[in-house]
Order: structure tokens, then sequence, then C-alpha cells
């Protein structure tokens, strides 16, 4: 019994003391293997152990790389590190509190956030906002209703939540990530619609897709969807796209002047960027981030423009976003644009 008090104890100090230890302490990894498309070697320095640097590990190795070394390490030195280039790595990504910016700034190459906000600017009338959309998507929208047989209708009502809640959302996460799905609870998701509305997909007047969405202001937040019990059926039958498509026109006709698609990677590649691209959002910095990600390169050249390549990065410019991609020539180029790679 004391044993288990004393661990109780030793966690709630963790739990206490962690705000304070993890602005000021954080761990690195030191790999090396081969870029996706390369026979070279190539080293990265990770530090902050989080699901960004383990996803962007992912992107970027042809093959799990090979652990070289693991630390622990006071943030602030993190600066002697890079400078001396600890490890000989080729690149080093950081994810850091944002209140080390301006000591790391003189250092790092880039820097962003682990994800981006993508907002789409509804202000326009239907053929002005559709002009935004990337080409594939006006074809794709030329009478779309019609051709797929699909209309939409708006809902205020409690027991409509409990449907699009428990036979469209759970139901299409659980297919989705199986085992390693995360959802909002009930109770969570039904704040959220007392603050805004649920928007049904129909087909022959019955339900297929939904999304919750909130009103905040004049503009929509796209917060949560899903289909009838997860079936992929509907989403081949364009009832996930209709979420969109649909979304837009009730934006548009009601007079709110934006729909905001909440937030993606920052990766001017990543499916999740381009599909919303595709719809015409802008890219905006994620002004409620915590933590920055920070790109240190040591000395630019052919493999790690070939990183860039492979991982097109939204940075921060100004107040503002770029975009940086490498090109297969071996150079880096800076996109003032952050989505003119998606169109």
């Amino acid at each position: 019994m004391l044993v288990n008090e004393t661990r109780a104890v030793l966690r709630s100090v963790k739990q206490a003391i962690y705000p304070l230890t993890s602005k000021l302490v954080t761990n690195t990894v030191l790999v090396e293997g081969h870029l996706k498309g390369t026979d070279q070697p190539f080293r990265t320095l990770f530090v902050h152990n989080c699901l960004f640097n383990s996803a962007l590990m992912a992107r970027m190795y042809e093959e799990p790389p090979k652990i070289l070394q693991r630390r622990r390490i006071g943030i602030p030195s993190l600066t002697s590190m890079v400078r001396s280039r600890h490890g000989n790595f080729d690149l080093c990504i950081a994810v850091v509190p944002k209140v080390y910016d301006a000591m790391f700034s003189p250092l790092c190459a880039y820097r962003g956030h682990e994800e981006v906000r993508q907002v789409i600017d509804t202000s326009g009338t239907w053929e002005e906002v559709r002009a935004r959309f990337s080409k594939k998507r006006r074809q794709m929208t030329n009478n779309f209703g019609a051709r797929y047989g699909l209309t939409y209708r708006i809902s205020h009502a409690d027991e409509d939540f409990d449907f699009f809640y428990h036979r469209m959302h759970v139901p299409h996460i659980r297919r989705r990530y199986g085992d390693l799905s995360e959802m909002d609870s009930h109770a969570s998701m039904r704040e959220f619609f007392h603050k805004g509305f649920v928007l049904f997909v129909l087909r022959e007047g019955v339900p297929v897709a939904g999304a919750l969405s909130l009103v905040q202001g004049d503009s929509i937040l796209f917060r949560r969807s899903g289909v009838l019990d997860g079936d992929d059926t509907h989403i081949k039958g364009g009832a996930q796209t209709a979420l969109y498509y649909f979304q837009l026109r009730h934006a548009i006709h009601s007079g709110y002047r934006s729909l905001d698609t909440m937030k993606s990677a920052p990766f001017l590649n990543d499916g999740v960027f381009c599909h919303k691209a595709d719809w015409g959002a802008r890219a905006l910095p994620d002004n409620e981030a915590r933590q920055s990600v920070l790109y240190f390169v040591p000395e630019p050249d052919a493999r790690t423009a070939r990183f860039f390549e492979i991982n097109p990065a939204v940075v921060c410019e100004g107040n503002g976003l770029s975009g940086v991609a490498g090109d297969p020539s071996g150079s880096l180029v800076a996109l003032h644009d952050p989505i003119s790679l998606t169109g």
C-alpha cells in the first residue's frame, strides 16, 4: 500500500511540475537513413519526442532510420548544439515552446508550426467563390447536386445531433482509424452543436453524410464529419465531397463571409491540406500554437533540397506564411504563396 501511495505522489508531482520542465528540458534523437528516392545517408537531429516529428520521420525516410543517439537536454543548450553541429547532422528539426523564438530565430533557416489553419473566403457570389477552386474541383462541381442526386438540409434538433453522432461520426472514425480511434465525447460535441448546426447530405431524402459546424460571428467552422454507418459506398457516391459543396452553398446563401476548415499538417503535398486547397482554402498561421517548428540547415546541399522536395513545408514569413520546396536541380525554392503548388 505504501509503495502504491508513493508512486501516486510521484505521479502527482511530475504532473504538477511538467508545465515548467517542458519549457526547460526536452528529448533529442539523432537518426540516420536514406531519404526517399535516394541512396545516400541523411542524418537528422530531432528535438522533442512528439507526433509531428514521428510523422515527419516516416514521411522522409525510405525505411525506419537507425537511431544513433538519444539525449535529454536543456532547451537553451540547443544553441550550442546547432552551432557546433553536434552529431554531424545534415538537418535539425526542433519543436520547442514559442518563448524561444527570439533565441533561435537567428540560427534557424525556417520557422513554422505543427499545423496551419485553412479558411475559404465565402464573401462573394457562388461563381466568385468557385473561381478560386482548383480546375479539377470546378469541373466536379458543375451541376453537382443533380449529377449525384444529392440535396441537403440544416438541423438544430437534438435528435438529429444524436443521429449524426452515433450513426455517422463514430462509425466513420472507427472505420478509418480502427484501434487508434480517438473522438470527442457525445457531451462535448453537443456543446458545439448548440452553438451551430448539423448539415445533412441527403440522397432521395435520406441522410447519408453529415457535418457538425459552429457559427462564430460571420464565419462557419467546419468541425466534424461522418458518413452513414461508416459505409464507404456513400463516400464513393460523392456524399463526403458534398459536405464541402453544400457547406459552401449554405455559407454563401446565408451571408457568412468564410468557412473555416480547421487545421492541417503544414506540408504542401499533404493529402488533407491539398483537399482543402482544392476548394480554395487559404493557409493562415496557427495563432493558437504554443510551440514552433524550427528547421536548422547547417549546409544546404542537394540532399537538403531533396528533403524539402519530399516535404515542401509551410513556414512563417513576417505575419504571414510562405512555402519552401526543394527543386530537383538541388536548390531550395521559396514560394510566397503557400498554396501555389496545390491548385
